[in-house]
């Protein structure tokens, strides 16, 4: 019986969402796509790589507190020029820009220019806040839910070969030439991607006098763009707010720790590194159908309970990862996995339900803003634990601070009766 629903369930989500399986959205997943299968080719040894170029453990934590703040600082004007210029030059121009950023990679000689590359490849995301605010624009309140979800189950497949690919490419290679090739396929992927996206159509009429893009004009007027965010926050509801203060702390926590799965498994627990790529790609392989039913079942009985569960399954993920061999390190992942696609797409469709078409640029570009700031100074706590107190302390920390932030949640964001579209 439970086989026969999940067929129905699936071939019900292919007809009912077949009208927006077009236009701006399947060119957005498409370009997820593409990016999404070629970025973790060399994300999966990324820390071993900065390592080998001359960084150690807590100068990880620096690099990433670098990228985190570059990323911040492009936000408030982000979400400015996506609500007042639109969204598809931004979106389309930064993406050329982000593609060119990858050649510091490929070249690097030692982790400063790492850090130099990873700078300006973040200031180039000034386009985020309106490409999330194009996809949200682009799908219909009732069925957000679900196509939220199956964008991220469609891209997250993509992901799956790319542990093995890059397992492949540093025994094919030595180490160090495997992962400079490897963000050779993140540039050609990353150029695709921008090219794709010139086919997006605008979402919003400008509401400036012209729908020229301005990058300096958004810089000139960063204080405005600043008050601008700020003061949005009484024009939607105190949800989106508390929506923000949960999503802060818990997508710091989970970015830090990031950094430092792949060397707590190689160095700590002596998983091999064939075995964290099978560990990583099982992940992807693992959460698709979950996936795919939580979000045919989210429009149906609402985001806010699977936002919850997402926050609760990082617990026996990173319970079961500190003493992990490799076999129980195969079902942390997944739980963890599971647990922080459930919560990222609960969050984006529920801010989606919340917010305002006009205001959605402004409103995503405040939060990240604050997200990337609090993400960057947790990246050097968590570097500072795990070097000079206890490498299972960062992990154990992110178990416990989900269950505060989960009550957060459950007693003051409300999902709306009435879905902005």
């Amino acid at each position: 019986m439970t086989r026969i629903t999940c067929i129905m369930g699936l071939s019900s989500l292919l007809r009912r969402e077949s009208d927006f399986l077009k236009g701006n959205f399947l060119i957005l997943t498409a370009s997820w796509m593409i990016m999404y299968f070629a970025q973790p080719i060399p994300a999966t040894y990324a820390s071993l790589y900065y390592i080998s170029l001359g960084a150690n453990a807590f100068l990880l934590s620096v690099i990433g507190f670098a990228g985190s703040m570059a990323i911040a600082v492009v936000q408030f004007p982000g979400g400015y020029l996506a609500d007042k210029h639109g969204r598809r030059r931004l979106i389309v121009v930064m993406s050329y820009a982000l593609a060119l950023c990858t050649f510091f990679f490929i070249f690097a000689p030692n982790w400063q220019v790492i850090v130099l590359g990873m700078i300006l490849q973040n200031l180039c995301l000034i386009y985020g806040p309106a490409i999330m605010a194009m996809l949200l624009d682009s799908l219909p309140p009732k069925s957000r839910g679900t196509g939220y979800n199956l964008q991220s189950v469609l891209t997250n497949l993509v992901l799956l070969p790319a542990p093995l690919i890059a397992q492949y490419l540093i025994v094919r290679f030595n180490f160090d030439t495997g992962m400079r090739v490897a963000y050779v396929i993140v540039l050609i992927a990353y150029l695709a991607t921008a090219t794709l996206r010139l086919r997006l159509k605008e979402t919003l009429s400008p509401s400036g006098e012209n729908g020229h893009l301005e990058i300096l004009e958004a810089f000139r007027e960063y204080p405005e763009s600043v008050k601008q965010s700020l003061s949005v926050w009484s024009k939607v509801p105190r949800s989106a707010y508390y929506l923000f203060l949960s999503s802060t702390g818990i997508n710091g926590l989970v970015v830090a720790c990031q950094a430092y799965f792949v060397v707590y498994a190689i160095s700590i627990l002596k998983i091999t590194e064939a075995q964290w790529a099978i560990v990583t790609a099982f992940m992807y392989l693992s959460i698709a159908i979950p996936i795919l039913l939580a979000g045919l079942r989210m429009d149906v009985v609402g985001r806010k309970r699977f936002l919850i569960l997402g926050y609760l399954l990082y617990i026996p993920a990173m319970l079961l990862f500190v003493i992990a061999n490799y076999y129980l390190a195969l079902l942390a992942f997944f739980f963890y996995g599971l647990g922080n696609m459930l919560q990222a797409n609960s969050y984006q469709v529920l801010l989606g339900d919340l917010v305002p078409r006009r205001l959605r640029g402004t409103v995503t570009g405040c939060m990240q803003f604050f997200m990337y700031v609090v993400q960057a100074f947790l990246q050097l706590l968590v570097g500072f634990l795990y070097v000079y107190v206890s490498p299972q302390l960062p992990f154990l920390l992110l178990a416990a601070a989900a269950v505060p932030l989960c009550l957060l949640v459950v007693y003051r964001v409300s999902e709306p009766t009435v879905k902005e579209d």
